[in-house]
């Protein structure tokens, strides 16, 4: 019995071993039945895409059983360049999906368990040029505590455009009034009102830019000024002049009050004006007979009080277009010396001389085949977006040097003209700035215009990196300026329009806007040469017309009479070199001596509105922002087109062309 219950034993245990045995080989039965990926395999096998086209790709994977399944949405896509071409990924809208950056060839791989598969596809074509980029809104009033989203959108050469808010630059030119986010911030293009105060919003894409203005105010502050932005103007009978209120408060915000003033003319048949309540409140519209007026402006219990004089002689044609027998309020037209838009034959000879001193420059300053001409603008927003598009349209432009030729945008938004007038530290004579120190632009054009143009002609490789690197072009480079400028609300800072000339005491009156531009503009001249030792040549160009302006920011006449600020003086630095004598509001005009440089016109861009001058330029309501003032990219445009045909044609721009 025992011997007999020990083999039943026996065969128990080796019955357990078998079921043991036949369970692993189970087991592993079914793992090996599993396929395994053996390849990845991509499509189309020769992908090819236009810049900016896109190409769908798909992944198959391969199994050991033979079969196959797509796996275009499961597996992982990357790009060898993405500067080239890039793809979408597991986890975005459209995996598999190339779209082409740039021209070349690029490895696009589809990784799936553990296997890649890649293809390489090709970018072809040119990529599409930013023209333009439009900023919306536009002038804004927000509250301190408030927040505005502001969006852009560029516009490119082939007439395609695209939302790049969130990746544009946004900027503000005083961070202290308004915030705003930029690109790789969470919401680029939000701006935050920080303080009272008005501040430009700069948005910038591909080499383009636009400006907006940004006006941040309380509640809370007492009313402590109130003014009206035009002082004693003149208008031509049956003409009309649009008025600004503007007021101040304890807080230190402001804001144009326009429609809420109570606005009364104590003679309207000379000259009436609309009151709050109308369309249009504050536009003046003369009668047909010459006169004086008064204008009664009254704002929550302050009042301030303008004389609008009605003339004959007082009609704002464009300066290139007036003869001998022509003249605004008894002042000469022309854009030179005795009603002539020919530069005098000494000032001629001068010009020549200066243009054939230009050549290449090194860092240093020597003559050099590899260095570069700087050409730089100087001035405020308008200058900002136009001078933008300027070079980008010289870029793409035959007949420009694109060889020695730098072209840099030294203008800043809200950075107008006294800001330019002081060469080195800092000043307080600006009325914004309200007895607060104000630093020279100078040595932010050094360091932030300059220094960091790495794609200019002779930039050295690595330039333009962290502070104390090697700059990408110095001040001893610049040989050429543009300047476009002006000062904010003129008449609200006791500047008034210019008189008739044959009155006493209307001939170099600083307190008139017009010559206290003039003066400025002298002062901005012998400020760049002590900053730039090889400066030649200064070219100036006045302000386009504002007769659409919805605020007194810079508003006609004021606009029109800056071409007189130009014209006078460029005729007092031809009558210093022709007989020694320093004119008293220009001050020493003289380039032998060092003092200045040889200064032209480098072109006239106003016009009467929609009245067409001689050569065709004509200023629309549709040519502008919102605000009436900021060109929008056609009226930008409009500039370019008189820039451009200025510089390829000019006797004194040998530079500008190979």
């Amino acid at each position: 019995m025992r011997h007999l219950r020990i083999g039943w034993l026996f065969l128990i245990a080796n019955a357990l071993l078998l079921l043991a045995v036949s369970g692993c080989n189970s087991s592993n039965s079914t793992a090996n039945s599993t396929p395994k990926v053996t390849s990845v395999a991509v499509a189309p096998t020769s992908p090819s895409v236009t810049i900016g086209g896109t190409k769908q790709l798909t992944a198959t994977a391969s199994f050991s059983d033979g079969s196959s399944k797509d796996v275009t949405a499961s597996a992982s896509w990357s790009s060898s360049d993405s500067t080239i071409a890039s793809v979408q990924s597991t986890g975005q809208a459209t995996p598999g999906l190339a779209t082409g950056v740039s021209g070349g060839n690029a490895t696009i791989t589809a990784s799936y368990s553990g296997t890649s598969g890649s293809v390489t596809l090709s970018v072809s074509g040119t990529a599409p040029v930013v023209t333009t980029v439009a900023i919306n809104p536009t002038s804004i009033t927000m509250s301190v505590g408030g927040t505005q989203q502001f969006t852009a959108v560029a516009n490119y050469n082939d007439g395609s455009s695209k939302t790049v808010t969130s990746l544009a630059t946004w900027t503000t030119s005083d961070a202290t009034i308004a915030s705003i986010q930029s690109n790789g911030q969470t919401t680029p293009g939000m701006a935050t009102g920080v303080a009272p105060g008005n501040v430009n919003i700069t948005v910038s894409y591909g080499g383009a830019s636009q400006v907006t203005t940004l006006n941040v105010i309380t509640t809370t502050g007492k009313l402590t000024g109130f003014f009206i932005s035009q002082i004693y103007p003149s208008i031509a009978p049956n003409a009309t002049l649009q008025l600004f209120g503007f007021a101040e408060y304890s807080d230190g915000s402001s804001q144009f009050v326009t429609s809420t003033t109570n606005w009364t003319s104590s003679n309207p048949s000379v000259a009436a004006i609309k009151n709050q309540g109308a369309t249009s409140p504050g536009l003046v519209t003369a009668g047909a007979n010459s006169g004086v007026t008064t204008i009664t402006a009254s704002y929550s219990g302050l009042q301030q009080t303008t004389s609008v004089t009605v003339a004959a002689n007082a009609v704002p044609k464009d300066l290139m277009d007036m003869g001998p027998s022509d003249n605004y309020l008894s002042f000469q037209g022309g854009l030179y010396e005795n009603s002539s838009d020919t530069v005098p034959s000494d000032h001629d000879t001068a010009g020549k001389t200066a243009a054939s001193a230009i050549q290449p420059l090194d860092q240093n300053g020597n003559p050099s085949s590899t260095g570069a001409v700087v050409f730089l603008s100087i001035g405020m927003s308008n200058a900002v977006a136009e001078f933008t598009d300027f070079i980008n349209t010289a870029s793409i432009t035959t007949g420009v040097n694109h060889t020695t030729l730098a072209m840099e945008n030294g203008a800043l938004g809200a950075e107008t003209a006294c800001y330019w007038t002081v060469a080195q530290g800092e000043t307080t004579i600006c009325p914004l700035a309200k007895g607060g120190l104000l630093a020279n632009q100078y040595d932010r054009v050094r360091d932030s215009i300059l220094a960091t143009a790495t794609t200019a002609p002779s930039a050295p490789a690595g330039c333009g990196g962290p502070p104390n690197a090697v700059p990408c072009l110095t001040e001893k480079q610049v040989q050429v300026i543009w300047i476009k400028n002006a000062n904010p609300r003129p008449g609200v800072y006791y500047y008034r329009t210019l008189c008739d000339a044959t009155v006493s005491g209307c001939v170099n009156d600083l307190n008139t806007e017009a010559v206290n531009y003039e003066s400025q503009l002298g002062q901005i001249i012998r400020a760049a040469k002590s900053r730039y030792p090889n400066l030649q040549q200064v070219f100036i160009s006045s302000r386009i017309y504002a007769g659409y302006a919805t605020d007194g920011l810079n508003p006609e006449p004021y606009a029109y009479e800056y071409g007189y600020s130009v014209k006078w003086l460029i005729e007092a630095q031809v009558l210093q070199m022709r007989n020694g004598t320093t004119d008293p509001v220009a001050g020493d005009m003289s380039y032998t001596d060092g003092s200045s440089v040889w200064t032209a016109w480098g072109w006239y861009i106003w016009a009467d509105g929609s009245i067409p001058r001689s050569d065709g330029l004509e200023w629309l309501s549709t040519d502008f922002q919102a605000d009436g003032t900021h060109p929008n990219p056609t009226g930008a445009n409009k500039v370019v087109n008189q820039l451009m045909n200025f510089y390829l044609a000019s006797p004194y721009t040998p530079w500008f062309r190979p």
